[in-house]
């Protein structure tokens, strides 16, 4: 399979916004265990453990940090941040959105600039879920220039800060796709995510 799908990029990197703060990958592990009717997704990495608790169908593929929840594509992906400054991150809830913002914004030039895809109709937003602040944005893909095995009509990310870890939400909708079911699962991750350790 030449590009396994036209997605990602986060957790392969090293990079800096407006030069206070830098994010790396997260080498991470999922895994699944089935307690009565829910299946628990953990993802595992040296510094944090969390877990969200489904009423789906998962199952982790062969790619490294990608699950199918329900047959939807879900790429889990932890970012270590490092800053300068002094004060939490997880206590600042203003600074939060504007990191995560800068971020897509970082994501959404590599998917221009890098992969030649047009983005078509940038949506963000910020809510909260048991009382965890979570950045969501995503988009309509445009013009995708190479070969793929699939190809992706919308991008769905939603982001939030794990202690001093940055926890990225990635759901792809093909062409075949239903942007709501991808969404009520992104939801259901975000109403469910327990951590374990950080």
């Amino acid at each position: 399979m030449r590009t396994f799908l036209l997605l990602i990029l986060t957790g392969l990197f090293a990079i800096n916004v407006s030069g206070q703060v830098s994010f790396s990958s997260v080498d991470s592990k999922l895994k699944t265990q089935k307690v009565n009717d829910l299946t628990e997704l953990i993802c595992t990495s040296p510094t944090i453990s969390i877990e969200f608790q489904l009423k789906h169908n998962v199952v982790i593929t062969q790619h490294k940090n990608f699950v199918t929840v329900d047959s939807q594509v879900i790429q889990i992906i932890p970012l270590k941040y490092s800053n300068n400054k002094t004060d939490s991150f997880e206590q600042n809830i203003n600074y939060q959105k504007q990191l995560l913002d800068a971020y897509s914004k970082y994501e959404i030039d590599y998917f221009k600039n890098e992969l030649g895809v047009t983005v078509i109709n940038l949506n963000s937003q910020w809510v909260v879920t048991k009382s965890k602040g979570w950045f969501i944005w995503y988009f309509k893909v445009g013009n995708i220039p190479e070969q793929v095995y699939k190809k992706t009509r919308i991008q769905l990310f939603a982001s939030t800060f794990i202690g001093d870890n940055i926890l990225i939400i990635n759901a792809p909708i093909f062409t075949d796709g239903d942007f709501t079911k991808a969404g009520l699962i992104v939801n259901d991750m975000m109403e469910t995510l327990t951590i374990l350790k950080q």
